[in-house]
């Protein structure tokens, strides 16, 4: 299987020229990396990706990051765990993820180092985040948190204060605002003990689709239409695979009407699975690994789900296992990475 998807995944025509990781240490800052069009290595089509860089790297505050979100003002939202917690919280909690902001910098200065915007205890295990279309609220999927310790959305204020808790009891994996304004999320089914895809309208759980092949939920992608995209880690466990084409682990399930059906594979993926579309909805972007497990950019034509994806490497495939979740701006082509790799762990912002 790992020989077949060694051949036949391809570079992508959006491979970049160089990832510039010049945030480092205490000074975490947003560098675009153009594509050089005389480059060698790529075509001149560029697939979606202009630039890709670092939004935070800073192992002396944060480590191990899950997901992030872009907000309005090129700030950044994201879930890593708290470097910098004072010792006597450590001892009591261990180690704990909480919720950071990002500060871009001012005009030709430096930004300032990723602020911890929410540590309460409430927080479990938070591995995913969204931001409101205003971007005043975030929402963070925690899938053993909230008061009762059974997985909460946990509704936070971007300006600090006490969070409010939805969808407890429901595990959330990922959280994605749909074009309806509506929260989906994927989860377990607190009644059946049964994966599936569920929105949040207000505070009610309505589901949108529970049950075989999804296994393992994680990222989701909304189209404008309604359609659901879930990544699945492990979609394979369920036997699910086309006529056509050998599966790795992983997948995406699409959801359309109430039926499931398997959308794309050939990949694996990190946890929690990243998936965002592209404005024109013309591609699907996958936080996956590649055959030997290390960080890969998969691009999807959602016009022909079935083809091979093509696989975009660069510098930070160096690292294993380290791939996770991946969001898009609500009204851009700006794309928030989070990846284990680098000095213990790096945001990433890709431009398109």
């Amino acid at each position: 299987m790992q020989d077949h998807r060694s051949t036949s995944v391809h570079r992508a025509r959006a491979l970049l020229a160089y990832i510039a990781l010049a945030a480092c240490g205490d000074d975490p800052s947003i560098v675009s990396a153009p594509i050089d069009d005389k480059n060698e290595n790529q075509t001149q089509s560029g697939g979606p990706f202009k630039a890709l860089g670092a939004a935070a790297n800073a192992p002396d505050v944060f480590s191990q990051p899950r997901a992030g979100v872009p907000l309005e003002d090129g700030a950044v939202a994201f879930i890593a765990v708290h470097e910098g917690a004072a010792d006597e919280d450590v001892t009591r909690t261990g180690p704990r993820s909480v919720v950071f902001l990002q500060q871009p910098a001012e005009p030709g200065g430096t930004p300032p180092a990723p602020s911890a915007l929410y540590d309460g205890d409430a927080l479990v295990s938070p591995i995913d985040i969204e931001a409101s279309t205003d971007g005043q609220t975030l929402f963070v999927a925690d899938y053993a948190g909230g008061p009762e310790g059974a997985g909460a959305i946990v509704r936070l204020p971007r300006g600090g204060g006490e969070p409010d808790f939805v969808a407890q009891g429901w595990s959330p994996r990922s959280v994605t605002l749909g074009a309806d304004e509506a929260l989906y999320f994927s989860g377990l089914d607190p009644e059946s003990g049964e994966a599936g895809v569920f929105r949040l309208v207000g505070d009610a759980v309505e589901p949108v689709f529970v049950g075989a092949p999804l296994v393992d939920p994680s990222g989701i992608a909304v189209f404008r239409d309604g359609r659901v995209l879930v990544a699945d880690t492990r979609l394979l466990d369920g036997g699910a695979m086309f006529d056509d084409l050998t599966a790795s682990e992983a997948g995406v399930v699409l959801v359309d009407r109430g039926q499931a059906s398997v959308f794309a594979t050939g990949f694996a993926t990190g946890f929690p699975a990243g998936v965002a579309l592209t404005l024109d909805e013309g591609t699907l972007i996958i936080s996956g690994q590649g055959p030997d497990r290390r960080d890969t950019v998969y691009l999807v034509n959602t016009a022909a789900p079935r083809d091979l994806p093509t696989a975009v490497t660069d510098v930070f495939s160096e690292e294993r296992d380290s791939s996770a979740g991946l969001k898009r701006a609500h009204d851009a082509n700006v794309f928030i990475w989070a990846s284990l790799s680098y000095q213990r762990g790096t945001v990433f912002r890709i431009d398109g």
